[in-house]
C-alpha cells in the first residue's frame, strides 16, 4: 500500500463561503497506485487490510476509516479540493478511538480523550484559537477527557462528562448558546446541552438525545427539522413525537431516529423518498420507515438513508441517481430495500451520494458516486453495486 502524508487541506463547504486560504499540497506522482480492475460482481471481495478497519465516517465526497491500530485513513475529495481514489493515512493521528468527518473539517478522538482536528477553519471549527487551515491533524482544541465528538459545517461539539462543549461558527445558532453571532474560536461550555447522551450534527444544526430518549434540536432550521418555521433556533427545542430514541443521524435537510424497539422514523425533506414512508411528501415530524424492523443502526446522507439490521444485512432508501442504494439500479426508492449480497455488516455509513459498509474482519465495501475517488477502489468510476475499498 502506498500512502501520502497529508489528506487534510483547504476546506470546501456546501453551505458556506469557501475558506480564503489557498495553501494546498498536490498529490505526489510517486504515490499514484497501479490501475486495478473494476469489480462488478457483487460477490467480489478483497483481502482484509493488514490493519483492519473498525470504524467508518463519511461526508459528502469523502470517506474516512479508523483502523484497529488507531490510525485514520481517508480517501475521496481532500480538504484541499484534490481527489484521491485510494486510502491515505492522515498525519498527526495515533491511538484514535473515534473519527468524525464533515463537509468542512474532521476530528479524531484519541484514547487519551484529547482531540486532533484537521481541514478548514474559516469559522473556527478546529478550536485552536485561529482561523487557519490545518494541513495535517495538528489542531488541538485543548479538550480533556472527551467522551464523544461530532462535526457539522464550520462547527464542532464534544461531550465531556455531563457537559457539552461547542466551538466554531454561530451565525445560525449552531453552538446552542441562545444567541446568534460570529462564534467561538475555542471550546466553550454549553449549559443548554448539559447531560446529553448523544450528539448528531449536520449542516449548521444539531440534534441531541437526552433522558428518556427525548430529542433536542437547535441551530439552522431552513428545512424545518426542528420547528414549524425556518428561522434559526439558538436555544435547543424539544422535538415532538420522539421518545425512547436510541440513535440519531442527520443530514442538512432530513433526519432519522432509531428507537429501542428497533424501528426507525424519519422527518424533513423527502423529494427522493429519503424518509422511507412510501411517499415523496415533506414531513415536519417523524414518520415510520415502512417495512423496516430490527434495526440496530441508522445512517443518513444528503438524500439517502440506510439502516443496519440485527441480521447483519443493510437496507437503504431515497435518492439513487448515482447508485447510492447499492441495488444495481439508479431508481429512487421510497421504501427500504436490502442491499444485495451484504451480510456480516458491523457498520453502515452514508455520504453525500455514496455509502460504505464495514464487514466482520475489517473489510470495507462501498457503492455510489465515485467522481472524486470516494469509493476507494483506485478508480473514479461510480458503481450501483458494492465493491471493496482497496487498502
Amino acid at each position: 500500500m502506498r500512502e501520502v502524508l497529508v489528506f487534510a487541506m483547504l476546506a470546501v463547504s456546501v453551505v458556506s463561503t469557501a475558506c480564503t486560504a489557498t495553501t494546498s499540497v498536490p498529490t505526489p506522482k510517486s504515490s499514484e497506485p497501479a490501475a486495478f480492475p473494476i469489480p462488478i460482481d457483487p460477490a467480489v471481495t478483497a483481502p482484509p487490510p493488514a490493519d483492519p478497519v473498525v470504524e467508518l465516517a463519511l461526508a459528502y465526497e469523502r470517506s474516512c476509516a479508523r483502523t484497529a491500530s488507531g490510525l485514520v485513513k481517508c480517501w475521496g475529495l481532500g480538504y484541499d479540493d484534490a481527489p484521491r481514489s485510494w486510502p491515505l493515512t492522515v498525519t498527526g493521528i495515533t491511538q484514535a478511538v473515534q473519527v468524525a468527518v464533515g463537509p468542512t473539517h474532521a476530528c479524531a478522538r484519541l484514547s487519551s480523550g484529547r482531540l486532533k482536528c484537521f481541514g478548514g477553519n474559516e469559522g473556527g471549527a478546529l478550536g485552536d484559537g485561529t482561523r487557519e487551515t490545518a494541513l495535517s491533524a495538528t489542531a488541538d482544541p485543548g479538550v480533556e477527557a472527551a467522551l464523544d465528538v461530532a462535526v457539522g459545517s464550520d462547527f464542532t461539539c464534544a461531550r465531556v462528562g455531563h457537559e457539552s462543549l461547542c466551538w466554531g461558527d454561530n451565525h445560525r445558532g449552531s453552538l446552542a448558546l441562545g444567541t446568534l453571532g460570529a462564534g467561538e474560536l475555542r471550546p466553550v461550555v454549553v449549559p443548554l446541552l448539559a447531560g446529553v447522551r448523544a450528539l448528531s450534527l449536520a449542516g449548521r444544526h444539531g440534534l441531541a438525545i437526552v433522558d428518556e430518549g427525548i430529542v433536542l434540536g437547535w441551530g439552522d432550521d431552513a428545512h424545518t427539522l426542528i420547528g414549524a418555521t425556518p428561522s434559526p433556533k439558538p436555544v435547543p427545542v424539544k422535538l415532538s413525537g420522539l421518545l425512547h430514541v436510541r440513535e440519531l443521524s442527520s443530514s442538512s435537510s432530513h433526519a432519522c431516529a432509531r428507537f429501542d424497539s428497533g424501528t426507525v422514523a424519519c422527518w424533513g425533506d423527502n423529494d427522493a423518498g429519503q424518509l422511507g414512508d412510501g411517499t415523496t411528501i415533506k414531513r415536519d415530524g417523524p414518520v415510520p420507515v415502512l417495512g423496516l424492523s430490527n434495526a440496530v443502526q441508522v445512517a443518513v446522507g444528503e438524500r439517502t438513508s440506510c439502516a443496519r439490521l440485527a441480521t447483519g444485512a443493510v437496507a437503504c432508501w431515497g435518492a439513487n441517481e448515482h447508485g447510492q442504494l447499492g441495488d444495481g439500479s439508479t431508481t429512487a426508492r421510497s421504501k427500504a430495500q436490502h442491499v444485495p449480497g451484504l451480510s456480516g455488516v458491523t457498520q453502515v455509513a452514508v455520504g453525500g451520494a455514496h455509502a460504505c459498509a464495514l464487514l466482520e474482519g475489517g473489510e470495507v465495501q462501498c457503492w455510489g458516486i465515485n467522481a472524486h475517488g470516494e469509493l476507494g477502489d483506485h478508480t473514479t468510476a461510480s458503481r450501483s453495486i458494492r465493491g471493496p475499498v482497496l487498502f
